[in-house]
C-alpha cells in the first residue's frame, strides 16, 4: 500500500476553534452552561433533549433513549450521530453546530478533549454519586480535571499491539507474548519480513498519534506531559520511545500506512503481522479475521521492557445544556447510558471497549462472545492515566496536528531527534500562548 503524507490540519483546526472564542453575542461567553436542577421539578413535555455522538455510541444511545422514553413518555429526544473519524473532528463539528445555534445538551467527548470543553464552555461537573452502583469509579480519573468530574467515561480503551501468531510461527519468530521490547519486535519483524519479502509492521499516524506517543513514553516509565500541562517527552527516554516509527522505517519493516482503518485492514488481510492500534478494535478484527489465522492482542512493547500505565483512550459523556431542566434530564440519561445494559451495548461485540460497569464486565467475560482476544479488553484491569493533560484546551486540535506531522515525518524516515524536538517546541509554544 502506497503511503501518502496528509497535510497538516492546523489552519482548519484553528479556524474551527475560533468559533468557540469569546465575543459579543457568540461563543461560550454569551451562553453559559446551566447547572442541573431537581429533575422532579421539570415538565418533560416542555423540554427537548438533543444528543450529539459518534457512531461507536449508537447502541448505547438506543438503550438509554428507550429507558428515558419509558420514564418520561412526553420528553422528546433528538439524536445527532455525527459521522466523524476522530475526536478532534467531532469537537470541531459540535463547535460549528453551537456557533449556528444548534447547541446539544449532551455530547460524547474524547477523553483527550476535556480541557477544551471545560475552558471554552465551562460545563457543570457531573454528580458522580448519582452514577449506577455498578459503575467502576476507578475510571472517573480519566474524566476529571482539577478535582472535578466533567466527563463520565463510557467507552474506554488502551493502546495495544495485535500479532499474527501464524506468521510468527512460520517465520520462526517466536511467540507474541514474548515481545516486550522494541528490540524483541524488530527481531521478530525481521524474520517475518524476510519470509514474506514485505514490511510486516503497521503503526498508523493520523487517527491517534498523540495517544500512541503517550503510550510509548509512559509505557517505558517516562513522563509525557508535565503537571502544569507542558510537553515532557523531549528527554532521552521520550525520544527513544517515540523514535519507533523511524527505527522501523530504517529497517524496512514499517508499511507506511496513514489511516488506522487501513492498518487494521492490512492486519486482517494478512499483509501486516504486527499492528499497533486501540483495544477497541479487537472485536472488529476478530470478525474480519475469523479463522484465517491465529492472532493475539498483547501489551505495547516498550523501548526498555517496562510496563508503565497506559493513557485511557475512548470517550465519555459531558453535559452542555444551557437550560437547568434539560441539564437535569441529560444527567439522568447519563445514568442510563452507563447502566449495565448501556455498557453491554457500548462495550460488547461491536467495539470491545473496556467495560466501565462491573456487572457488564462479568457478563461479557462469561458470555459465548468471550474469546482469548476479547478477554484482553473486557478483563483489562491495570492502572490507567488521563489522555493528554495539556494546558490551554483551545489548542487541543493544533496539538494533535503537531503529533500527526511528527509521526508522519518519522514514518517517512526523518531523523528522530530533530523531528521530535520540533514537535516539542511547537507544542510548548501552543500551550504557552
Amino acid at each position: 500500500m502506497r503511503r501518502r503524507l496528509l497535510p497538516a490540519l492546523s489552519a482548519l483546526t484553528a479556524g474551527s476553534l475560533l468559533l468557540a472564542g469569546c465575543g459579543s453575542g457568540s461563543g461560550p461567553a454569551a451562553t453559559q452552561v446551566a447547572a442541573p436542577t431537581d429533575v422532579a421539578k421539570c415538565d418533560p413535555a416542555k423540554s427537548t433533549l438533543t444528543i450529539s455522538h459518534q457512531p461507536p455510541a449508537t447502541e448505547a444511545v438506543a438503550v438509554a433513549k428507550q429507558r428515558m422514553a419509558a420514564r418520561y413518555p412526553n420528553l422528546k429526544i433528538n439524536v445527532n450521530a455525527l459521522q466523524t473519524k476522530t475526536y478532534d473532528e467531532f469537537t470541531r463539528a459540535v463547535v460549528a453546530d453551537i456557533a449556528v445555534g444548534k447547541r446539544p445538551d449532551l455530547i460524547i467527548s474524547g477523553l483527550g478533549q476535556i480541557r477544551f470543553w471545560t475552558e471554552q464552555y465551562k460545563p457543570a461537573p457531573i454528580d458522580a454519586a448519582a452514577l449506577p452502583a455498578t459503575y467502576r469509579k476507578q475510571f472517573l480519573s480519566a474524566g476529571t480535571l482539577d478535582g472535578k468530574v466533567y466527563v463520565a467515561p463510557a467507552q474506554v480503551s488502551v493502546p495495544m499491539m495485535a500479532v499474527n501468531q501464524t506468521l510468527l510461527r512460520k517465520a520462526g519468530a517466536g511467540d507474541a507474548a514474548g515481545i516486550r521490547t522494541y528490540d524483541d519486535l524488530i527481531a521478530a519483524a525481521r524474520k517475518v519480513t524476510a519470509m514474506t519479502r514485505r514490511p510486516s509492521v503497521t503503526v498508523a499516524t493520523y487517527n491517534i498519534p498523540d495517544w500512541l506517543s503517550q503510550g510509548f513514553v509512559q509505557g517505558a516509565g517516562g513522563t509525557f506531559v508535565t503537571g502544569d500541562g507542558r510537553p515532557a517527552f523531549g528527554d532521552k527516554l521520550g525520544g527513544d520511545a517515540i523514535s519507533l516509527w523511524s527505527r522501523l522505517k530504517r529497517e524496512g519493516l514499517e508499511l507506511g500506512i496513514v489511516m488506522d482503518a487501513d492498518s487494521q485492514a492490512a492486519f486482517a488481510g494478512g499483509t501486516a503481522a504486527f499492528l499497533m492500534t486501540s483495544s477497541a478494535g479487537i472485536a472488529g478484527l476478530q470478525k474480519s479475521i475469523g479463522d484465517s489465522f491465529e492472532w493475539m492482542p498483547v501489551d505495547l512493547p516498550t523501548v526498555n521492557g517496562q510496563r508503565g500505565p497506559m493513557p485511557a483512550g475512548g470517550n465519555g459523556w459531558l453535559v452542555l445544556s444551557d437550560d437547568p431542566c434539560r441539564a437535569a434530564f441529560a444527567n439522568t440519561m447519563i445514568g442510563d447510558l452507563l447502566s449495565t445494559d448501556g455498557v453491554m451495548a457500548a462495550s460488547g461485540t461491536a467495539y470491545s471497549y473496556i467495560p466501565v460497569d462491573s456487572a457488564a464486565a462479568e457478563r461479557l467475560l462469561a458470555s459465548d462472545a468471550a474469546t482469548p482476544q476479547t478477554k484482553y479488553a473486557w478483563g483489562y484491569d491495570r492502572e490507567l492515566t488521563p489522555w493528554g493533560g495539556w494546558r490551554r484546551g483551545e489548542v487541543t486540535g493544533q496539538i494533535v496536528d503537531a503529533f500527526r506531522t511528527m509521526a508522519q515525518r518519522l514514518q517517512s524516515g526523518a531523523d528522530a531527534g530533530p523531528t521530535i524536538q520540533t514537535a516539542v517546541r511547537a507544542i510548548d509554544s501552543l500551550v504557552s500562548g
